[in-house]
């Protein structure tokens, strides 16, 4: 069936939006998270941008970050089925001591919601992450509020999901999360062990079901090096060391493919990823399942083009590289401007390989709706032009590890060759698109996530894979709670709806407007991938979880 743009204006998608029952899928969401941060955690109350009393000058969205994103109140408005990977993480000690620094941009009377002590004693690590957090104050909230979730399990796909509440699974972010004997490593003595990490997950297995799990997150891990991510707080922290997969995370990655569990890959370093591809194929894994990238977004291509699209590169310590990416509009495909939207190439993203591999193993890659991982660079952002005084472009920043540089063969490329000032935002293309008027600003934010639809298709139609077979490996992995800044239009998920009919009308058309993309732009039933894409994709991928882990 070929689609045909309905002849609605913004504020008829908007008003049509509200009111209209849709099914939802979240391959990642943190829904109860803030709320635990509270000296007196209930789930029933939410955190409100109104809470903050002042704005940092380095985090100007501080009221968008901090206010809850995602609660079973806003998910029941949709009134219909809702599923949800729930995620069970741990605040990591580094991140811990960084976000008490925020407290003082709340009003005074909102200072309970972000526990000084809870801050002070995970910090510390006399509050631990797995046996007090995870076990004691994470996951009890779920199980023991069956007005508000409902627990899947192999049963649960024997029947249409109930739609008067919120259905979920759970995912762990980050190995740190199953462990108490140490809330950072410290070569040699301070690690994650493995068997700890291990036996702490089934004890969480004898409870719930798992799906997947992260093995690391923002902090440094002796599982494998972390792709760069912190943009909140001082980066000193949380910048890679290491490189690429350890024996440590080898073993228990063996042990999640030995529960049925997928390894999520986000968060893993470019270099940790492909150790990770290269063995599965290699046959290195007995019962390897499905990769899966549950909140993702992508650099726009493939990793022999990262070092050409590298503005500058510097030393930042003896063990890093400090990074700016230029950001290219892709201008070849004839792109409407203003309103260009452009990729963060930075490597916390998958390359084009990576998606035509996952896909090809049966994964599944949620698309994140943070900004940031999106591509989208403020003006009112820190130093969106990175650290040139004279320099015109907008820049995404990054992190990577000597060792990992020089093992990937980067030491030789010839960097920025790929870069045509012609093709690269800057602070008045942004300006452009964004200032002239709200639906265009609206308009512009929404085709980032149209680029990234196009752009998914257009990989794996170039890898050979069809149109009907990719439209079956995306959803959405929102992250939303997961301290995201995401675009003023899709704050909350209670927006969803309305980026749903935008979907639906104009995605057809953007994709027409493109020189690549309308080759095959009419073979693409939009309605279909609209509805997959919201529901259908993650529901049966889940499914088939449930009906693989409990044969």
């Amino acid at each position: 069936m070929q689609h045909k743009s309905l002849p609605f204006s913004n504020a008829e998608i908007l008003l049509h939006a509200k009111s209209c029952f849709m099914r939802y899928f979240d391959f990642h969401a943190h829904i109860i998270l803030k709320q635990l941060f509270s000296d007196q955690p209930n789930i029933d109350t939410r955190v409100n941008s109104n809470d903050v009393t002042a704005i940092p000058r380095w985090c100007t969205d501080l009221p968008n970050i901090i206010q809850t994103q995602t609660h079973q109140s806003q998910l029941a408005s949709f009134k219909d089925e809702v599923l949800i990977g729930a995620v069970l993480y741990a605040c990591e000690s580094y991140l811990a001591k960084e976000v008490v620094a925020l407290r003082s941009f709340l009003k005074p009377e909102s200072g309970h919601k972000m526990s000084i002590d809870l801050l002070s004693h995970i910090t510390d690590n006399s509050y631990k992450s797995f046996s007090d957090f995870i076990e004691a104050r994470n996951l009890p909230f779920y199980i023991n509020a069956p007005q508000s979730f409902n627990v899947l399990t192999k049963d649960s796909f024997n029947h249409p999901l109930p739609t008067n509440k919120v259905n979920i699974f759970f995912t762990i972010e980050g190995c740190h999360s199953l462990v108490d004997t140490n809330n950072y490593i410290e070569r040699p003595g301070k690690t994650y062990p493995p068997a700890e990490i291990l036996g702490n997950l089934d004890k969480l297995l004898a409870k719930v079901p798992v799906l997947s799990v992260n093995p690391t997150h923002m902090q440094q891990s002796n599982l494998c090096n972390q792709a760069f991510a912190i943009q909140l707080t001082s980066v000193d922290l949380f910048i890679p060391r290491e490189y690429g997969l350890t024996d440590d995370g080898k073993e228990v990655i063996q042990g999640l493919f030995d529960r049925g569990i997928c390894v999520d890959v986000k968060h893993m370093s470019y270099k940790s990823r492909f150790d990770l591809r290269k063995e599965i194929d290699a046959g290195f894994y007995t019962n390897a399942q499905p990769i899966v990238c549950s909140h993702a977004g992508f650099t726009g291509i493939s990793f022999s083009e990262y070092p050409g699209y590298i503005f500058r590169q510097k030393d930042y310590n003896n063990n890093a590289y400090y990074l700016e990416l230029v950001k290219t509009m892709q201008t070849r495909n004839s792109p409407r401007r203003p309103g260009a939207p452009a990729f963060n190439m930075t490597t916390i993203n998958l390359f084009n390989e990576e998606i035509v591999w996952i896909i090809k193993h049966g994964g599944i890659i949620g698309l994140c709706l943070d900004r940031r991982i999106l591509g989208y660079v403020s003006k009112f952002d820190d130093h969106p032009t990175g650290t040139a005084a004279d320099n015109l472009f907008y820049v995404d920043k990054e992190y990577i590890s000597k060792q990992e540089w020089k093992l990937l063969g980067l030491e030789n490329k010839t960097l920025g060759s790929l870069i045509d000032e012609d093709d690269c935002v800057t602070e008045s293309s942004v300006e452009e698109s964004v200032e002239a008027n709200i639906p265009a600003r609206d308009e512009y934010f929404y085709r980032h996530i149209l680029l990234h639809i196009k752009h998914f298709f257009q990989v794996c139609i170039e890898a050979g894979i069809t149109i009907e077979e990719a439209g079956k490996h995306l959803s959405l992995g929102a992250d939303y709670d997961g301290f995201i800044n995401p675009f003023i239009n899709i704050a909350t998920v209670e927006d969803l709806p309305q980026l749903k009919q935008y979907i639906r009308q104009n995605l057809k058309d953007y994709l027409l407007s493109l020189s690549d993309s309308k080759q095959w732009a009419n073979q693409l039933d939009i309605d279909l991938f609209t509805e997959n894409f919201f529901y259908n994709n993650g529901y049966d991928f889940v499914k088939s979880r449930f009906q693989n882990r409990n044969a």
